[in-house]
């Protein structure tokens, strides 16, 4: 029974022996490190400068010829608007928009950003204002974008022929055979004709003042 006990006993401290080898071996290798940079100790290895690999250079200089866009190759092809845009904003800036409605009051989206440069601020510019005139503020406009908007459908109507169809001109536009009216269909609005807009036209006698007045009974 006695020497039971004693082998356990040594066993016990064996195992507390091997367990705290590691903690120690760590404590010793900081304390090591700590006395070597404040003293200086054993320097370290040199280290070994050697030159980068030289740099690729091509066989020649000479660059190929410019290509044609997309749609010189294959005039199938229609122009992509983003392209056409990219090829916009990098473009010099020649076109200035005008500055007024009255000035070129039909611009495309295109043209109207030709004369904004990539990154560019906006520059506001200074109109006179008259804020208690009516109609230089809310009819002219409107009659003005009306007057236009019936000038550009006169001449698109013009423009339209018996089974013929329109030129395909960007992506979204349908593929060309799908728009291609029959020979019989009948061109313009219709047979009723354009329908006047009797809530519009009661706005505007209200604002030029001869809309019905309201009297007190």
């Amino acid at each position: 029974m006695a020497r039971r006990i004693r082998v356990t006993h040594l066993l016990l401290a064996g195992g507390l022996a091997l367990a705290a080898q590691p903690a120690l071996a760590q404590e010793g290798m900081l304390f090591k490190n700590l006395l070597e940079g404040t003293f200086g100790g054993k320097s370290n290895d040199d280290i070994d400068y050697r030159a980068r690999a030289p740099l690729v250079v091509p066989p020649n200089t000479t660059l190929p010829p410019p290509q044609q866009s997309a749609s010189g190759r294959n005039a199938a092809w229609p122009n992509d608007p983003d392209v056409q845009r990219r090829k916009d904003e990098a473009s010099p800036r020649r076109y200035v928009p005008a500055d007024g409605l009255r000035d070129n009051p039909i611009l495309s989206a295109r043209e109207i950003q030709r004369g904004r440069t990539l990154n560019a601020p906006m520059q506001a510019t200074a109109r006179p204002v008259r804020e208690n005139d009516v109609y230089d503020n809310v009819i002219g406009p409107i009659r003005i974008g009306r007057e236009q908007a019936a000038k550009y459908n006169e001449q698109a109507q013009e423009a339209l022929k018996y089974g013929e169809e329109p030129p395909r001109r960007t992506l979204t536009e349908p593929p060309t055979g799908y728009r291609r009216p029959a020979a019989t269909a009948a061109i313009g609005p219709g047979k009723g004709g354009p329908v006047e807009d009797k809530q519009a036209v009661g706005e505007r006698n209200f604002a030029e003042g001869r809309g019905p007045v309201m009297r007190p009974q």
